[in-house]
């Protein structure tokens, strides 16, 4: 039994680049990582290594896109 596909999808919509949505579905230590590489991308921003940080989160958001459904039908 998995959890709700629909919530899911609305925190990947609102929430996505803090990883809440990866929590929601079990897959905690991705959602931290996301979240941090999302809040240390805000803060290095100016310094132009943000910048990454920041391109890397939008395209990790990007694929789970496509991986959302699976990770919460699959969740406990």
């Amino acid at each position: 039994m998995g959890r709700s596909v629909a919530l899911a999808y609305v925190l990947w919509f609102f929430l996505g680049s803090l990883g809440i949505h990866r929590m929601y579905c079990g897959r905690v230590g991705s959602g931290v990582t996301m979240l941090a590489l999302t809040i240390i991308g805000g803060i290095t921003f100016p310094i132009l290594i943000g910048h990454i940080l920041v391109f890397i989160v939008g395209v990790w958001w990007l694929v789970d896109l496509f991986l959302t459904a699976g990770m919460a039908q699959r969740a406990r």
